[in-house]
């Protein structure tokens, strides 16, 4: 692994989240097209995110939102349902 893999790595979901600069998205897109590992470690990454963004459509059950509330109140913080 070379010292620009870790880099990317470290940086992958604020890449995948486009949260970079253009220039550190331009660099990271120019290694993952020089580096199969990495490439191949992007795109599990990005179906996993997608995988949870499409399988997840369902409400926490109500018992969630109680537990939540609980420990919130216990701790000082302010939490409405909702």
């Amino acid at each position: 692994m070379s010292k620009f893999c870790a880099k990317s790595a470290a940086q992958v979901y604020t890449y995948l989240d486009r949260e970079l600069t253009w220039y550190r998205r331009f660099r990271i897109r120019m290694h993952l097209r020089r580096c199969p590992p990495c490439a191949d470690g992007y795109r599990f990454e990005t179906a996993l995110k997608e995988r949870i963004r499409s399988g997840c459509h369902e409400d926490p059950p109500g018992e969630l939102y109680e537990r939540l509330h609980t420990f919130l109140s216990r701790h000082g913080v302010s939490g409405e349902r909702g």
